[in-house]
């Protein structure tokens, strides 16, 4: 059956509902490369009361939505996927600043806004918003709320969750809840913004929503240090944190041979002369003028070389040599989405039990397929190791392809070995429905599909993806 489409044409002008399969080519191109499914039209409205009358146009007309933001998610849930009648919505143009309010310290934007954007004009305003990852220059801001993603940062800052305020919603019966307040302290009922952030469109579009933001750092350190054992990484983030306090920003963890899959990365290289087994970038910042950062990490660096805990260590020198060692993390990533057969874990455990769960999950992995080659790396301060894994040098890219779910299956079962998640900054997407239920008490779920229940209408939103 043809479904007419005039009514949003007629809407949100015919050149914000693109059906020509060459201009919806580019909202397709999942990050992933997973097959998509041609929605019956890329949607691009302007403004909350447009999306609600798109949500209401798709209650009515029995049409799945799927809410796209920047498309850097790793987890194909931006893009369909799913057979039926579908209408991608894309949050593009809404990227307007509504507010930005020196004295409270807050921003009020627009889902669509880019995520670097926000940051460089809190910048301006002597500001800073924390949310710092490695699609940041593209991703939206709906998007980062939508997965509550994480990122370097986490450590110090918190997730997405912990930077909002407040939230602007279109629920799935088409009315606009407008959460955007201010407040630092509001105890007066239940906090509901927390219902949408990490929910993944699933219970509403996020259309806006009040950032926090804080007293812009004035000054940084930032020390690139090797490490001849990974259970080492943990004595020195105590070191660190009882050295540092609260100045510690960022403590990523990186395998020796996710760095050799970064430096095939142009405009890199090793900031030491002689290679290691493990890596630590090392982040310190703060806003407070009477606070020396540099002489402070220096002594906990020396400490720790005098006793043995790490074999090498340098500190950047300059804001361009800090970004040298930035720009080496970043490209781990970049290697492991150019690299289409590698894959790809967000799994994370309790901090103390990320020497264990690296060691135990690299014995099953190589017990399962000798010869793989084990990738983890991450953000060793709140436990999110990402453990990826790329394919033995010998075996085609074809042939790995078999043995892709069988080593999601061990990655996810170590993690919840020591309590873990199989899922701790870049959400469930399409791709992980299944291990989300699994790793669920029936008390979860209930719980969930409760939630899910009273705020949604039989609208399609995000084709379930999360699977409830």
């Amino acid at each position: 059956m043809r479904i007419d489409l005039s009514e949003l044409s007629n809407d949100l002008g015919a050149d914000h509902v693109l059906t020509d399969v060459s201009e919806m080519a580019k909202y397709l191109a999942d990050p992933l490369g997973v097959e998509t499914i041609a929605p019956l039209a890329v949607v691009r409205p302007g403004s909350a009361q447009s999306v609600a009358r798109v949500v209401n146009w798709c209650r009515h007309n029995d049409v799945q939505i799927v809410i796209q933001g920047g498309l850097t998610g790793l987890v194909s849930g931006a893009v369909p996927v799913a057979t039926g009648s579908t209408l991608l919505l894309s949050m593009e143009r809404m990227k307007a600043v509504r507010e930005l309010d020196v004295v409270d310290q807050s921003i009020t934007v627009e889902a669509g806004a880019v995520l670097a954007d926000v940051k460089a004009l809190a910048v301006e305003a002597g500001l800073y918003l924390p949310l710092s990852h490695g699609g940041e220059g593209s991703s939206q801001i709906g998007g980062n709320l939508s997965t509550n993603a994480g990122g370097i940062n986490a450590l110090r800052y918190g997730t997405a969750r912990d930077q909002v305020l407040g939230l602007e919603v279109v629920l799935p019966d088409g009315r606009i809840w407008n959460g955007l307040r201010k407040l630092r302290k509001n105890t007066a009922g239940y906090d509901l913004k927390h219902i949408f952030i990490g929910a993944e469109g699933t219970l509403g579009v996020i259309t806006a929503t009040v950032l926090k933001l804080r007293p812009l750092p004035t000054q940084r350190a930032t020390a690139w240090v090797a490490l001849d054992d990974h259970k080492r990484a943990l004595p020195l983030l105590q070191k660190l944190q009882t050295g540092l306090g609260e100045t510690l920003s960022a403590v990523e963890l990186m395998s020796r041979t996710a760095i050799d899959l970064a430096l095939t990365v142009p405009d890199t290289r090793l900031p030491l002369d002689t290679p290691a087994p493990w890596y630590v970038l090392i982040e310190t910042e703060t806003a407070a003028a009477a606070i020396s950062l540099e002489p402070a990490l220096l002594s906990v660096l020396e400490h720790t070389l005098d006793s043995d805990l790490i074999s090498d260590a340098t500190v950047a020198q300059s804001e361009s040599q800090r970004l040298t060692f930035w720009t080496l993390r970043e490209a781990i990533a970049v290697g492991f989405i150019g690299d289409k057969s590698s894959i790809k874990s967000d799994t994370a455990v309790p901090v103390s039990s990320i020497s264990q769960c690296i060691d135990s999950a690299t014995e099953r992995l190589t017990a399962y397929l000798p010869d793989i080659r084990c990738a983890p790396f991450g953000h060793v301060g709140d436990g999110n190791i990402h453990f990826n894994v790329l394919r033995p040098k010998s075996m085609a890219q074809s042939d790995f392809g078999a043995h892709a779910s069988a080593i999601r299956k061990i990655l996810n079962e170590e993690a919840l070995k020591f309590g873990g998640t199989i899922s701790a900054e870049h959400g469930i997407g399409t791709l992980k429905p299944k291990s989300l239920i699994a790793c669920l008490s029936s008390v979860e779920r209930e719980l969930m599909q409760k939630v899910r229940a009273a705020v949604s209408v039989e609208s399609g939103l995000n084709q379930s993806v999360i699977g409830l």
